[in-house]
């Protein structure tokens, strides 16, 4: 059975968690349905029973009195047809009598009835004038105590019956909680047995999508559809373990390859401006200052690429408490330069005395923010950056006027070489990695970075880390 469950299909699993759980459900009825037929049988019966015996009741009490009638009747006129007649009269009270305490053996006047019947019988015959008047009281007596007996009996089967009917109610009560409740295990049985393989889908993505992910070992049981995704994920997990070593690999030594004939370049190109080989007409300066541009442009974004892998590369963030008032201020002075050509001023307003975070992570973030906001900000205004807490975390906040980003793409410009419609107002091109390193850094840091709306700037990038930074990764 365990075999046939584990290789099934899923459409198999769920017809066979349908049928399961209806087996309760059919029980169920079958069991109500003989319990009430138990009920309405017994019901017809004792309904029967008891019109015949108060049919055989009245008959009797009628037979009592015919008997009385003709027993003085033949005292008086004494005749072979009154004879005969009274006989008969006691002959077949005899016999319902005898039917009755047949089908009622709980009466208890029965043979003290049947011995009066007999000895007024047999002093009927006896040749007297006498009316045996005593005799007649005690029978005539004696069939009103057994029919107030008859429906003193009749009551007491009517209550039992009702009590029967309660009992079965509260027996099919039981029942039906049993049975549904069975019902839900069997449910809940069968769900387990597909959701499981599910939710063990959904971590065997969430672990792919890790950077350092750790693919689970054990291999996935369940419908035979879901455990050849789970083979297929497997598959997938080992691909992107390849593609993802290989990228590496090959940033690594596309930027360091790229820094020898570039360094060569750039020697060059400061021969040549300084006219050391010979001089130089105006078009070939010219020249020689756009092949000096694309060098240093083409240095920089090699030196992006050089920390972009070493960012990649690093699987834990090294966590310790700095000052951040002070480590803001150095990158502020290294930026100086740049945003007093732009005439840009950084207002900041930091909360904190303290922070525990990875200082190498935490400048990468503000020093992208910040040129970022240098080189998209409007000349002349400023660059707000904040540093607080809210709740159990620290927000960062770095804003600047300028044109606002649309909400479609905000969340696009947070990948690689991801590029906004805004030209920069810089002499040096983007090359769509300043963010996606902000992102990268705030994730290895255990939180997450985001465009938002506010109302002192046009363009804010908010980046959300833990308050405790160790107890987040």
């Amino acid at each position: 059975m365990r075999f046939s469950i584990q290789t099934a299909s899923l459409r198999q699993l769920v017809l066979l968690s349908f049928f399961l759980a209806l087996i309760p459900v059919g029980v169920l009825l079958w069991q109500s349905n003989k319990s009430l037929s138990g009920v309405s049988n017994y019901a017809i019966t004792s309904a029967e029973q008891a019109v015949s015996t108060v049919r055989q009741a009245e008959s009797m009490q009628s037979l009592v009195v015919d008997i009385e009638r003709a027993v003085r009747q033949y005292a008086v006129v004494r005749t072979e047809a009154l004879q005969r007649l009274a006989l008969n009269h006691i002959d077949n009270q005899l016999q319902l009598l005898a039917q009755l305490c047949r089908s009622l053996p709980e009466l208890a006047l029965c043979q003290s009835q049947r011995d009066a019947l007999q000895s007024l019988r047999l002093k009927f015959i006896e040749p007297t004038s006498e009316v045996p008047e005593a005799l007649l009281l005690q029978v005539r007596t004696q069939q009103q105590q057994i029919t107030k007996e008859i429906w003193d009996l009749l009551e007491r089967q009517l209550e039992n019956q009702q009590q029967q009917v309660a009992k079965t109610q509260q027996q099919l009560a039981w029942e039906t909680f049993a049975l549904v409740l069975l019902t839900l295990l069997l449910v809940l049985w069968a769900s387990g047995r597909i959701t499981a393989p599910v939710q063990k889908l959904d971590r065997m993505i969430r672990a792919i999508a890790q950077p350092k992910h750790q693919f689970p070992d054990e291999k996935l049981r369940g419908p035979r559809e879901l455990a050849e995704l789970g083979e297929q994920l497997r598959w997938l997990s080992s691909r992107l373990q390849q593609l993802e070593a290989l990228r590496l690999v090959l940033l690594r030594h596309a930027s360091h390859e790229l820094k020898t004939p570039l360094s060569s370049i750039r020697e060059g190109c400061a021969l040549l401006t300084e006219q050391l080989v010979g001089p130089l007409n105006a078009q070939q300066q010219e020249v020689v200052s756009l092949l000096n541009g694309s060098a240093d442009r083409l240095s920089v974004l090699t030196d992006q690429l050089l920390d972009y892998n070493r960012l990649l590369q690093q699987a834990q963030p090294n966590w310790s408490q700095v000052v951040p008032q002070q480590l803001m201020q150095e990158c502020f002075s290294d930026h100086a330069l740049s945003l007093q050509q732009r005439q840009q001023q950084v207002k900041l307003d930091c909360q904190l005395s303290s922070l525990c975070t990875d200082a190498t992570l935490f400048r990468r973030i503000l020093d992208n923010l910040i040129n970022n906001a240098q080189a998209y900000g409007a000349e002349g205004s400023p660059v707000w950056v904040k540093l607080y807490r809210q709740d159990e975390s620290v927000v960062l906040e770095v804003a600047n006027n300028g044109t606002p980003i649309p909400v479609a793409l905000r969340e696009k410009l947070f990948e690689p070489f991801q590029r906004g419609t805004t030209p920069r107002f810089d002499a040096v091109q983007g090359s769509g990695l300043g963010l996606s390193i902000v992102a990268d850094c705030a994730r290895l840091l255990g939180g997450h970075a985001d465009i938002v709306d506010v109302v002192y700037a046009d363009v804010c990038i908010r980046v959300r880390l833990p308050l405790s930074g160790e107890k987040m990764v």
